[in-house]
């Protein structure tokens, strides 16, 4: 674990990152078709792209947590795909993801994307003593795709109001920072990855 000093973050650099964040183009807004039903989904076919800055790590190094976590998390709902595609490309084939979740008579077809970024956070923004470092952003994105006609019943974009990244912070009076492992940072998209998929 290590601390911040009191000198804290330049001004200048907090005003150009909150400048920067304030020019960044919206995402894609929420779907929430009618018809989606989380209780209907039991046997799923998945698709799981795990992409981004992967530094000096091989990216099948960097998505096995990701896939091992989602197969176990989604187990224990009570949720058993039928097939798990792991792709480290940032670009997807949703005809041939679809195609192949016909082919397995899969109940629907849950995209699930896992996208990491190298860039600088604000911390403790709500305080007197913001502090701006460097971090590995997680983005979560889910979809969920009817089989039979690939009609969209859900998406879920990521939520840019409560970034995931790899710093956990304690803004308290004695301000602590603790680096957070690749497997850990993981776990945190698995589970907002089912809480999107699960919530009515």
């Amino acid at each position: 674990m290590w601390r911040i000093g009191p000198g804290g973050v330049k001004p200048a650099l907090l005003a150009g990152l909150g400048l920067l964040a304030g020019c960044m183009s919206p995402g894609p807004a929420a779907v929430r078709h009618p018809d989606y039903r989380p209780a209907n989904i039991r046997r799923p076919a998945v698709v799981l792209q795990v992409s981004g800055e992967f530094a000096s790590r091989e990216p099948a190094a960097i998505s096995d947590p990701f896939e091992a976590g989602l197969i176990d998390a989604l187990n224990g709902q009570g949720i058993f795909p039928l097939d798990v595609a792991v792709s480290t490309s940032r670009t997807l084939d949703r005809d041939q993801a679809l195609a192949r979740a016909r082919s397995l008579r899969a109940d629907a077809l849950l995209l699930v994307e896992m996208r990491l970024e190298r860039k600088d956070v604000v911390y403790c923004r709500e305080t007197r003593r913001p502090f701006a470092a460097r971090s590995t952003v997680l983005a979560v994105t889910l979809e969920v795709l009817r089989v039979a006609d690939g009609a969209r019943l859900l998406l879920e974009p990521p939520d840019a109001d409560h970034p995931l990244t790899d710093i956990e912070v304690e803004c308290g009076a004695e301000r602590s920072i603790r680096r957070v492992a690749m497997e850990e940072l993981a776990g945190a998209g698995i589970s907002r990855a089912l809480m999107l998929l699960l919530q009515r």
